[in-house]
């Protein structure tokens, strides 16, 4: 542990987190009433990657999964991957790739096993399905101290409700310390990149709403728009397909391709492309939301993402999607708490300013949620990718993040979390 207190992690609002101690194992004595405050804000603060502004608070303690629960094993004959819940992303793909295998992580590499338990969106999902989607087994702990260990296929039936919640809604009631992870074949990609205008985003969207399933759009807007098209190349015939459905984007003058070896190889929005600021002086929140198809929405969701880019209160402020669909939408149906299937975007809204500046923090806020507002007409759900229980927000994105499956979880949290150890619903 520092000195100074403070916890060495990706997110600058948790690593100024003068925190109250940090513990790295998982074992009977963590849920010892007495290690807990009374107060009823106090609760456990979990970093398995650090990437979110909850991994550490002022006055809490952080259980920190990186040191002792980082462990990667693939079984070369299942290609089943074992990792601890403190692996990063990054670490993940690259300890495959000694054996041409994958992951679909998502943009970054830096989350941690966070990023699978809360649903995991990656490029590659439209083909490989949402991280949890491949969960195989989990070991942990349950908020009460009981160990837990369910492995799929071979679920009782007063485990099952809480194997589907721990794919979707594991932080709240649970402490995972080891995933088995299905891995993909490691395939070349295809990516074509660049800056487009507001125009040239309409008609891209419009295009990638046809996508097949080894095709993928991702954008953001900050200063400027960026695009990312991912193709996976698989085998001659899907290949052909795919260079018909690329050949429509020739049109857009500043796009380029580049070939990539493996997905593991790409690294998204670097920093060289200056399309905001990823600045140790700044604070941030983000909020991730989920809709289906735009359609013939797409004009008024242009005219609206222009009034919000307008509006921005600095240039670090973003908006920036993801596109789900084909697998997402097919696989487990009503067996995860990853409830919204039919969801084809999900966009987020990034939300920064200067640390210690509250006054900026508030216009800052005020925006995200003007911003959110307007666009839950297009996107009306929420993925709950950050938790945000330090925010007004909180119990509505909870509400809109699990819908009908809110009630369960409640009654999960109710039962094996009673003493409020993990983060609070």
């Amino acid at each position: 542990m520092k000195n100074n207190n403070l916890l060495e992690v990706p997110n600058i609002n948790s690593k100024d987190a003068k925190f109250k101690e940090l513990i790295y194992n998982v074992d009977a004595s963590l849920f010892n009433e007495e290690n807990y405050s009374k107060k009823e804000y106090e609760y456990l603060c979990i970093c398995s990657g650090g990437t979110t502004s909850s991994c550490a608070k002022k006055g809490f303690t952080t259980l920190d999964l990186r040191k002792n629960y980082n462990k990667i094993h693939l079984d070369r004959e299942s290609n089943i991957a074992t990792i601890g819940g403190g692996v990063l992303m990054g670490d993940l793909i690259n300890h495959l790739q000694k054996y041409n295998r994958s992951f679909p992580i998502g943009l970054s590499k830096l989350p941690g096993a966070g990023y699978i338990l809360t649903g995991g969106v990656s490029p590659l999902s439209r083909a490989y399905g949402l991280a949890i989607d491949n969960i195989k087994s989990i070991k942990g702990f349950l908020g009460n101290g009981t160990f837990i260990s369910l492995r799929e296929n071979q679920i009782s039936p007063e485990k099952q409700l809480i194997w589907e919640a721990i794919k979707g809604a594991a932080p709240f009631f649970s402490i995972i310390t080891e995933i088995e992870l299905k891995t993909i074949q490691s395939n070349p990609i295809k990516v074509i990149e660049g800056f487009v205008n507001l125009n040239e985003l309409s008609e891209i969207i419009k295009i990638s709403e046809e996508f097949p399933e080894n095709i993928s759009l991702q954008w953001i807007y900050a200063q400027k728009i960026y695009i990312y098209i991912l193709a996976e190349l698989k085998n001659n015939l899907e290949d052909k397909r795919t260079e018909e459905y690329l050949m429509l984007l020739d049109k857009f003058p500043a796009l380029e391709k580049q070939f990539y070896g493996n997905y593991n190889k790409i690294n998204f929005f670097p920093k060289e492309l200056d399309l905001y600021e990823l600045n140790g002086n700044n604070h941030s929140e983000v909020l991730s939301l989920l809709g289906e198809d735009l359609e013939n929405d797409i004009p008024f969701f242009i005219k609206c993402l222009k009034e919000i880019m307008e509006s921005r209160p600095n240039n670090s402020c973003y908006v920036a999607s993801q596109q789900m669909g084909c697998k997402t939408k097919k696989l487990n149906c009503g067996s995860s708490f990853f409830v919204h299937r039919n969801s084809t975007w999900k966009p987020w809204i990034y939300a920064s300013w200067k640390k210690n500046d509250l006054q900026e923090r508030k216009i800052v806020m005020d925006w995200m949620y003007k911003s959110w507002s307007e666009l839950k007409r297009f996107y009306p759900n929420i993925h709950l990718a950050q938790l945000h229980n330090h925010l007004n927000s909180h119990e509505e994105e909870i509400r809109l993040a699990f819908g009908n499956r809110i009630d369960e979880l409640k009654t999960l949290k109710n039962i094996f979390d009673p003493k409020s150890i993990l983060p609070p619903l």
